[in-house]
């Protein structure tokens, strides 16, 4: 975790002191060469790195069954990005850049499905907390895929609005030439994705209730859209990410499950 942290740390320095500041670059002899290398290399480095920081504390708290939730993570978002980059639906029309890496199908970077796996998965978990008691049919799901748009608010305008790890090509019904439908397909993947962990049984596990490791990975990943959108003074997508993580820390209040997030002991 602490890696991912320095990641992306790293990653919001250098976009706040040579993306944004490009004249920089001249002032220093070996900066350009640098900078062409470590502009994908630490990107590609955060998504692997973040998968591999899930992939183990997976395998610690569920054991072979996170399995399942990786494979139907990856297997539906890759259909849902396939269908994206070539159709149009449900996110609008876009495609990558080749900062991402290889793509499937050549297509679709392989790291992208990753990041939707590690993400899905504390997204749902969270969601599990914050309704507490009230565990009304797929509210998990629904909540959960809310807090994955949360994530995509900056997300989405920090890596193809800021900078251009990929390019939107359908701008029409836009946000900073991000298709508004695109928020509908993020909802729409995030049910499939996190209904299949609710239909599987995920459950939260009582050493990831102590630490709340969920919910730190979570803030891990959104420091890095966040970051780089407030060095840019893009505040739009960050005063509506707070306002979604708002909503979600109302629901926990309503609930009572506001309290999960403090306890230190399992129940």
């Amino acid at each position: 975790m602490v890696l991912l942290v320095l990641i992306n740390s790293i990653s919001i320095f250098g976009y706040a002191t040579f993306v944004l500041n490009p004249q920089l670059l001249n002032q220093f002899s070996w900066a350009p060469a640098i900078f062409v290398v470590s502009f994908p290399l630490f990107a590609q480095a955060q998504i692997l790195v973040g998968f591999l920081v899930m992939a183990v504390e997976c395998h610690r708290g569920l054991n072979k069954s996170w399995y399942f939730y990786f494979a139907a993570a990856f297997l539906i978002s890759f259909v849902m990005e396939y269908a994206g980059t070539t159709y149009g639906i449900p996110f609008g029309k876009y495609s990558y850049t080749s900062f991402l890496g290889w793509k499937i199908a050549g297509q679709v970077p392989v790291l992208i499905p990753l990041s939707w796996f590690f993400m899905a998965l504390p997204s749902y978990l969270i969601a599990e907390q914050i309704l507490g008691q009230h565990r009304w049919p797929f509210a998990k799901t629904l909540l959960g895929s809310v807090l994955l748009v949360s994530w995509d608010l900056t997300l989405d305008p920090a890596m193809s609005h800021l900078t251009s790890y990929w390019i939107w090509e359908e701008t029409a019904n836009s946000i900073l030439k991000i298709p508004i439908k695109n928020i509908f397909g993020w909802i729409f993947t995030g049910i499939l994705i996190l209904g299949s962990f609710e239909l599987k049984g995920l459950k939260m596990p009582e050493k990831w209730k102590q630490d709340q490791f969920p919910l730190k990975f979570y803030a891990a990943n959104l420091m890095l859209p966040v970051g780089f959108s407030i060095a840019a003074g893009l505040w739009f997508p960050v005063v509506a990410t707070i306002l979604v993580l708002f909503f979600c820390i109302w629901v926990s209040k309503q609930t009572g499950g506001f309290r999960n997030f403090w306890k230190s002991e399992p129940e």
